[in-house]
């Protein structure tokens, strides 16, 4: 695993991912274990333009029981003061789902979710011996070249985010609901940045809805809204103009 990883290292840094420690509660390795059957390998790069948030590649090893390694990856935008922010807001103005994490999760997918939605399990890449490294790590990159660099490319500015607040997150099962992890980060980003009032019309609109996602209610849902109102001033003095 050990050699994946430092192969995934070498053609990360061209693409200007820098190798990180775990960014989530799960660790770098299986705990406990002097030869563990998972690893997790982070890299990542900051957002020009986006203060304190970063995009994140994180490739998941595994070990199965004849010896072969399973590759596979997940992308990540992840912002530490947006976890902050979330630490100082009572739990139930956040998503039943919330876990506490600092940096905390702004939008998250699966490589396979690009070309296999139905079976993302098909993105595995298999490394049966150390000659298959090299193949495995190119197609590794191919999918941060192609489809994840797109991925990154729709969320690199606070108008992207904004407008991807309203969407259900591209892996969900919830095609309906727009993910309330999510926007409670673009809300957030977004009132740091000074987007007054496009928060404010972006909270009008989701209070106003009749459904939400399963982790989410409009008892949380105000809440929320009365959260930020006092950790942000400005937000409540727009909207009550």
């Amino acid at each position: 695993m050990k050699s994946i990883i430092a192969k995934l290292a070498e053609a990360l840094a061209v693409e200007g991912f820098t190798q990180c420690e775990a960014l989530d509660r799960h660790g770098e390795a299986q705990p406990g274990k002097r030869y563990p059957r998972w690893r997790h390998a982070w890299f990542a790069a900051d957002i020009d333009g986006l203060l304190g948030v970063r995009q994140a590649v994180m490739a998941s090893l595994t070990l199965d029981r004849d010896g072969c390694i399973g590759l596979f990856g997940w992308a990540y935008v992840m912002s530490g003061v947006v976890g902050q922010v979330r630490a100082e807001l009572p739990f139930d103005a956040l998503e039943s789902a919330a876990d506490g994490s600092v940096p905390a999760p702004v939008d998250s997918v699966t490589f396979g979710t690009f070309r296999y939605p139905q079976n993302v399990s098909r993105a595995k890449i298999w490394v049966a011996v150390e000659a298959d490294i090299d193949s495995g790590v190119v197609e590794f990159m191919d999918y941060v070249r192609g489809d994840v660099r797109g991925w990154f490319g729709q969320m690199s500015t606070i108008t992207d985010l904004l407008a991807r607040a309203r969407e259900p997150r591209l892996s969900a099962l919830d095609r309906s609901n727009p993910n309330p992890e999510r926007l409670r980060a673009v809300v957030i980003l977004a009132l740091l940045a000074g987007r007054v009032q496009d928060v404010v019309s972006l909270m009008d609109w989701y209070r106003g809805r009749d459904q939400f996602h399963d982790w989410d209610s409009a008892e949380r849902v105000a809440a929320f809204d009365a959260a930020i109102s006092v950790r942000f001033p400005e937000y409540a003095t727009a909207r009550l103009a």
